[in-house]
């Protein structure tokens, strides 16, 4: 009997040149490429903000250089996208994300790991980024990056966020600002990409950096509506 043979399906790709990635929606992106280079994994430790807990992020991080490849994750039972799954090309992938899913995945399921960033997810050399430490939460650049008003006409629950190419981070930023947000991951870019999960609430994001934890290597992005336990790479169905 031959035995089939099922593996993680690349959706889409980009290059990284100068060792560094912004991320986060468009104004977190501008953010992220105006301030100051992160260099490695670095302590970031959480702050109580009114009633949450938040993060202080710069919205850059140095990442390895090279192509990095981008995976659907597929809920099963829905058959609908549940988020995405970003790696450099020479990581193994299912590896990768268990890892990050065992240091720290998805606040809303048991056995999840850690919820912010402290000593555990720091040895283990994960960045983690909660719903309110990024998007509209942080209105850094938001004056110079603004997105379109809010027409509740043709409002759609979803989330998203960029992954560029520090170099050219501004200058995707003002191509995606033209591209309706629903419509922005059709545009394949060779420097950057949009994540966009319709029918989800609530970003996070997760990177996972090398052995040396000088670069970061992958990123997790997902909301309160994915489930792991019932979510797989596409292409492992």
């Amino acid at each position: 009997m031959n035995r089939i043979m099922r593996f993680p399906q690349i959706h889409t790709h980009f290059t990284v040149k100068p060792g560094h990635l912004c991320y986060g929606e468009l104004h977190n992106i501008w953010q992220g490429a105006s301030a100051e280079l992160s260099h490695g994994l670095t302590a970031v430790q959480p702050k109580i903000a009114g009633t949450v807990m938040t993060h202080k992020l710069d919205y850059n991080v140095s990442a390895q250089n090279g192509t990095w490849n981008a995976f659907r994750l597929i809920d099963t039972t829905e058959c609908r996208l549940a988020g995405w799954f970003v790696a450099h090309e020479e990581v193994d992938v299912l590896q990768e994300i268990d890892k990050i899913l065992r240091v720290s995945g998805s606040p809303y399921e048991e056995d999840s790991g850690s919820q912010y960033n402290d000593e555990k997810t720091m040895e283990e050399g994960i960045l983690v980024i909660n719903r309110y430490d990024w998007g509209l939460y942080d209105k850094r650049a938001l004056d110079i990056v603004a997105e379109a008003e809010f027409n509740p006409a043709t409002f759609t629950i979803r989330i998203n966020a960029g992954l560029v190419d520090y170099a050219e981070a501004k200058a995707e930023v003002i191509f995606w600002k033209d591209v309706p947000e629903d419509s922005r991951d059709e545009e394949q870019r060779p420097h950057g990409l949009w994540l966009d999960v319709p029918d989800n609430e609530y970003s996070f994001g997760r990177f996972g950096f090398d052995d040396q934890q000088s670069a970061a290597r992958s990123f997790l992005f997902f909301g309160i509506q994915t489930v792991f336990t019932q979510t797989v790479i596409a292409g492992m169905q």
